[in-house]
């Protein structure tokens, strides 16, 4: 009894030390352009850095203008040497409001997505 009894304790130990890794998800660290920027011209790239490892080619990043228009792009790609880093090139913007939206897939195989806005004067 008590052997089994240790055995269910280190278990449980064991399973709430890696609750943390086994759920943790990419989180975005940097934006450029950030959200709620006011430019005065249109930024050359969108580039996004998250605090993890990416799978690029299951990541994507979309841009809608103020009506929610998606404004065709290339893909997005990782930046070289930078794994955690996503960069899309922009076409010129015309003025107005724009929403980033992104989804990524990290190495550990966890969905994550987000937006945000800027405004090109």
């Amino acid at each position: 009894m008590f052997k089994r009894t240790v055995f269910h304790f280190m278990v449980a130990v064991l399973a709430a030390a890696l609750a943390p890794a086994a759920f943790a998800h990419a989180v975005l660290k940097a934006a450029s352009p950030p959200a709620n920027a006011v430019l005065d011209m249109t930024p050359a790239q969108i580039r996004l850095q998250f605090n993890e490892a990416l799978e690029a080619g299951f990541c994507k990043i979309t841009l809608t203008d103020g009506s929610g228009v998606a404004l065709p792009t290339p893909t997005a790609t990782a930046e070289p040497g930078q794994p955690e880093t996503l960069v899309l090139v922009l076409p010129v913007l015309a003025a107005g409001n724009w929403q980033v939206h992104w989804s990524t897939l990290t190495r550990d195989g966890h969905r994550v997505k987000g937006d945000y806005a800027f405004r090109v004067k």
